[in-house]
């Protein structure tokens, strides 16, 4: 479209919104969508409703309603569904942006407004918010937003999040109207017809910003169903049918837009994982012969017009065929066995050698089973591993699983005496204990405590071990957290309990919890209040930073307890630090004669940047002046792969560590530290060596970040955009030591050796004594 095309369509727009309504037999709930639209704080729009062929009184009551409201306008068609519909309105439509609004859901007054302002203020042309249903009773958080974190506000990008595609339907947004001009609802799709126009909007939008509140209530009627399958037990084939046309348009549309491996990656995962899996299992648990056989007979003739390539990305397709479909063996009925062992031979087939390898090697007794199929028409193995997953489903479902043990085995224990010789060290941050929590650990298992100690890694657990969990947190009298614990989200703990978190981190440098709400990468305020209110103390490395913990975690201040960080503790043991130092000098023999630099960065940018990183730091130039007297130790973040930067891999003057090396123990031996934003400047502060800060983006990364203090004050050291000033700084050896001294206090001053001492004295062997209730 040429630019004077586009001058020309701003010009004929105004401004404000067009808000387009489809109604169709509506007339129970028409009035309050309508009322929820007269009430905005916001005046600057138009609302065109197209009555899609109604045969109750729908258009009589608008009418009604309409009589005095100029900026309502009704249209009439034959009914043709809600995309043909919204087209209509489309059409119509002359605002500068566009909103859509279903005809039984409501608007809180500031939606508008909120979201106009945004868009003005931004200059981004899609705008988001968050969502809720409501019914008569009650309004939740839909399950999937609060999953994938949908509602975070702040700027974003498809590649950054992915998670967008979770969202997908057309309202709750505010549309301008360059996105979508001659863009319309394919009015061939009656299931799901509005993923297309979404997609293509999210595709062309270069930026998509979330506003921090809730924009729009979707409403549930009285005895509708909230689950997908539900829904599509109904009718599996003909949603099926539309599933794959909704693919074969995403597919175009993301060509079309040469869009990104990773994000076309994600969106058809997105649709493969929910409609088309959903509409699959529907037909096969229906135990209806002739929707299994379309179903099986339709799959197969769409993976017949699909390429090879598109077959082996897709890793969603071999999961719910070759395991999922085989847990449902014996929901297939006799005559459609044929058809489901033609679908998965015909899949396999496509499939290459490295992606019939990986799948084996995942899932090796349901590829078995599938293969007995494929090969020799056997079905015994399948159906031994269908038989475990029906009676494993009847007795294990779950979410009731979750339920049982979150409200009736942990209320219950929690109405127990508390275990007072008891201790639960939880975390959600891997499969193995580390930081503060090992700290812990150790130390009671050192000492010889009597203590009986409940370790929860993160894992998948059975029945037994999820009661057992909700029991032990239900009694225990001391749980220490050392992150976000998503098993204690809601739960309400008996007043005798300490829940502490320890926090993964010292000092406050780049903002989180509650004090980041409104940073571009943040959560949502109703996410931290499920996540942190469970705590009654949170440990800190310092007095001087009791008030930023007490406003990320929303507690009293007499809640932060500055006594220490336990895993801190290492930096003050002369022992292992001698035996980290030598371990490293024989494995290293190079760093024995040299000054060990230490450089490690933070990690910026989407996935791409963080997938091909290019060091900025001219590491040859300091080789060519410091190569005689140092050496670098490169220690890069664990997200950045495949890092590039001007000097060989194996130049004597550089030594990657970046993988499977603690940072702590490399921080023990070097001499200086070259960083950036990273709050690996706490801990090497204990060192008392000098820290240079190469924040070459430092304008563009503090437009991007939230910070607690001002960055360029509160570092203990001099800022750098280019390479030869450090060099210079380094070969001077001029440090403001005083300055050093002035952070320690303040962020790490409670940091000196016993941390895990005083935590011990403190919740384990004072336990009734500790703590804040």
């Amino acid at each position: 479209m040429s630019s004077d095309s586009i001058t020309n369509m701003e010009e004929n727009r105004e401004l404000g919104i067009s808000i387009i309504i489809p109604l169709y037999n509506v007339e129970e709930v028409i009035l309050e969508t309508l009322e929820s639209i007269q009430e905005q704080t916001f005046n600057m729009y138009e609302v065109i409703m197209i009555d899609d062929g109604s045969t109750d009184r729908t258009t009589e009551i608008v009418n009604q309603y309409i009589q005095d409201k100029p900026n309502f306008r009704l249209y009439s068609q034959p009914n043709g569904g809600p995309a043909s519909a919204r087209n209509h309105g489309l059409r119509i439509a002359d605002r500068m942006y566009i909103c859509f609004v279903d005809s039984d859901d409501i608007l809180p007054n500031y939606s508008l407004q909120l979201m106009y302002e945004a868009a003005i203020s931004t200059g981004s042309k899609l705008i988001t918010g968050a969502t809720k249903r409501f019914n008569s009773n009650s309004e939740w958080f839909i399950p999937m937003h609060i999953k994938h974190n949908i509602a975070k506000p702040g700027m974003k990008t498809l590649l950054k999040n992915p998670e967008l595609f979770f969202s997908i339907g057309p309202c709750a947004k505010l549309y301008h109207h360059s996105l979508i001009d001659g863009v319309f609802f394919p009015e061939n799709i009656r299931y799901g017809e509005d993923q297309p126009f979404v997609l293509h909007a999210l595709l062309q939008a270069e930026e998509i910003y979330t506003v921090e509140k809730v924009v729009y209530y979707y409403r549930l009627r009285d005895g509708e169903s909230q689950s997908l399958t539900q829904s599509v037990n109904k009718d599996p084939i003909r949603i099926l049918k539309s599933v794959f046309q909704i693919f074969d348009y995403g597919e175009i549309e993301l060509e079309k837009n040469n869009t990104e491996y990773e994000v076309a990656l994600k969106y058809y995962q997105r649709v493969a994982s929910i409609e088309l899996w959903g509409a699959l299992r529907a037909a096969i648990e229906s135990k209806k012969s002739e929707n299994q056989e379309i179903a099986f007979t339709m799959t197969l003739d769409w993976f017949k017009s699909k390429s090879d390539d598109f077959l082996n990305i897709i890793s969603s397709f071999r999961y719910f065929l070759l395991y999922s479909c085989i847990e449902r063996v014996r929901y297939i009925t006799k005559d459609n066995k044929d058809n489901y062992r033609k679908l998965i031979a015909y899949l396999w087939s496509r499939q290459d050698n490295e992606a019939k390898k990986a799948f084996q090697k995942a899932y090796p007794i349901h590829m078995n089973a599938a293969l007995q199929i494929i090969d020799a028409d056997n079905w015994r193995s399948a159906r031994k591993i269908s038989l475990k997953f029906i009676i494993r489903r009847k007795l294990k479902a779950p979410i009731l699983i979750r339920k049982v043990s979150r409200r009736i085995i942990f209320t219950i224990a929690s109405w127990m005496p508390r275990k007072k010789n008891q201790i639960i060290l939880a975390t959600e941050r891997g499969t193995r204990l580390e930081g503060n929590l090992l700290a812990i650990y150790d130390y009671l298992f050192y000492k010889d405590m009597p203590q009986k100690v409940y370790v929860f890694l993160r894992k998948n657990r059975n029945w037994f071990e999820m009661f057992q969990l909700h029991y032990a947190l239900g009694r225990a009298q001391t749980i220490v957290l050392d992150d976000y614990y998503n098993k204690i989200y809601g739960l309400k703990f008996n007043k005798k309990t300490h829940v502490i978190q320890s926090w993964h981190a010292t000092g406050a440098f780049k903002k989180f919890g509650f004090s980041s709400l409104e940073g571009t990468d943040a959560n949502t305020e109703e996410f931290e209040t499920r996540a942190h209110s469970s705590y009654t103390d949170v440990l800190v490395s310092s007095e001087g930073i009791i008030s930023e913990y007490a406003d990320a975690f929303r507690k009293q201040e007499n809640q932060i307890k500055p006594i220490g960080v336990p895993r801190t503790d290492m930096f003050f043991d002369e022992e292992y630090t001698s035996y980290v130092k030598e371990k490293y000098y024989k494995k290293y023999p190079q760093l024995r004669d040299k000054k060990i630099l230490l450089y490690a960065p933070t990690f910026r940018g989407g996935p791409n940047e963080r997938f091909n990183y290019s060091v900025v730091l001219d590491i040859a130039k300091m080789k060519e002046s410091l190569g005689e007297t140092h050496i670098l130790i490169l220690k890069f973040h664990p997200v950045i792969k495949n890092v590039s930067f001007n000097v060989e891999k194996d130049d004597p003057f550089i030594l990657n560590l970046s993988i499977n090396h603690d940072i702590n123990d490399l921080m023990l031996f070097s001499d200086a530290l070259i960083t950036d934003y990273s709050s690996v400047i706490f801990e090497f502060s204990l060192m008392n060596r000098p820290m240079y800060f190469f924040a070459y983006d430092i304008d563009d990364y503090l437009d991007e970040r939230g910070f607690y203090f001002d960055y360029k004050t509160m570092i203990p050291g001099a800022i750098f955009k280019e390479t030869m000033p450090l060099i210079q700084a380094i070969q001077e050896e001029v440090y403001d030591y005083a300055g050093l001294d002035e952070f320690k206090k303040k962020f790490v001053g409670s940091l000196d050796g016993q941390s895990t001492k005083r935590f011990v004295e403190t919740y384990v062997e004072n336990a009734d004594k500790g703590g804040t209730k």
